[in-house]
């Protein structure tokens, strides 16, 4: 196997490839990228078995084969290369030889024939197409990946929850048990669906195939995996088994205390008080009362710190406590020119944000004893 090719092309192509190699693992060839020469050009591979990428990128084939090597090593020795073509050749016992003009490279490669199959279909089931502006699914992503679980052992919180709520909607949803946060858009076509769980690395993978697009993304959903393509580059993914717990129970059905702020003056107070709050959890406590807001933390090891700021708020007076990380989280994805409405039934229930001018965003985040 031999090929030529601009170092551009093929750094984007080991660029998509590094978030989903395993760097640490028990089976080497999966922190390996597979590259497969043909006659319309090379075909960059990498999978961890629960999600995969595949690219193809232009080059000039001199003969045809296939090679799979270090992702990362691979990847930081074209990023130090000059711009212009370079070669990569298969030699004896899977070695491999990259040339950059002067510069010469000989790599560890391993047998391609035990590079892995990408995710696929199990076959039989019926096939579900969900189709989505690119845009749209981004900002449906930023809005919910914080809240996805990071606990092992709870499988079917480690990813978002994709559902069509009714025709014509599209609906995201993460939780930790902590919090949740919930968007809806509208979207073209489609009926009412039951939801998959998109897997927390198969949906950063799809975000950064379509950063920068406008075009629609079309996951196709069948036996068990979610597959997609756009701009040259495919894409297939696990879908996480198990049901999502009903987050219909989860948002509270009255909050009659509404306090209204802006988002850029709250998060800015925020990260100022947290600074000196308890490492172990990170608690911010807030008193509510007629127009004002107190938040307050304090910490045996770094001490105490305090500011008030002015909200819309005329009713009873309120004081609990959240875990600050949970209400930055969220207030960082939201614009930070606008408003959000921070509604509580009473000192020990959820808190429920909302934005301003966007019925179709929710975030409900569980208090803590301060």
């Amino acid at each position: 196997m031999e090929f030529s090719i601009e170092r551009d092309e093929l750094l984007h192509g080991l660029h998509l490839t590094q978030g989903i190699v395993e760097r640490r693992t028990t089976i080497p060839i999966l922190a390996n990228v597979l590259l497969e020469s043909n006659a319309d050009g090379v075909i960059i591979s990498a999978t961890d078995q629960e999600v995969g990428v595949r690219r193809m990128c232009i080059a000039k084939v001199k003969s045809a084969g296939a090679l799979t090597t270090s992702s990362r090593k691979l990847f930081e020795i074209v990023r130090e290369c000059a711009d212009g073509p370079l070669t990569l050749k298969s030699l004896d016992n899977n070695w491999i030889a990259v040339t950059s003009g002067k510069s010469r490279f000989r790599i560890v490669g391993l047998d391609p024939k035990e590079f892995p199959a990408m995710p696929a279909s199990r076959g039989g089931d019926e096939v579900a197409r969900v189709t989505i502006p690119a845009p749209t699914f981004r900002e449906m992503v930023a809005r919910t990946i914080f809240a996805v679980s990071t606990d092992e052992l709870r499988m079917n919180l480690s990813g978002i929850f994709l559902q069509r709520p009714e025709a014509g909607r599209i609906r995201a949803v993460a939780t930790d048990g902590h919090r949740l946060s919930m968007i809806t858009r509208p979207v073209e076509g489609g009926g009412q669906g039951e939801g998959v769980i998109l897997p927390r690395k198969g949906v950063n993978e799809i975000s950064k195939v379509i950063e920068g697009s406008d075009e629609d993304i079309v996951l196709t959903i069948q036996g068990g995996v979610a597959h997609t393509s756009q701009a040259g580059v495919e894409l297939s993914m696990r879908l996480i088994e198990g049901e999502f717990p009903d987050y219909h129970q989860v948002v509270p059905k009255s909050s009659p205390r509404i306090m209204t702020i802006g988002i850029g003056e709250f998060l800015s107070a925020l990260r100022r008080v947290s600074v000196v709050s308890s490492e172990r959890n990170g608690g911010v406590k807030m008193k509510i009362d007629d127009g004002k807001l107190e938040l307050s933390s304090m910490s045996p090891d770094f001490g105490e710190a305090s500011e008030e700021v002015a909200v819309d708020f005329n009713f009873e007076p309120v004081s609990i406590g959240f875990n600050a990380r949970y209400l930055m989280d969220v207030l960082g994805v939201l614009p930070g020119d606008s408003k959000i409405e921070m509604s509580f039934n009473d000192d020990s229930s959820p808190g429920v944000i909302r934005a301003v001018g966007d019925a179709d965003f929710l975030y409900v985040v569980m208090p803590m004893r301060l």
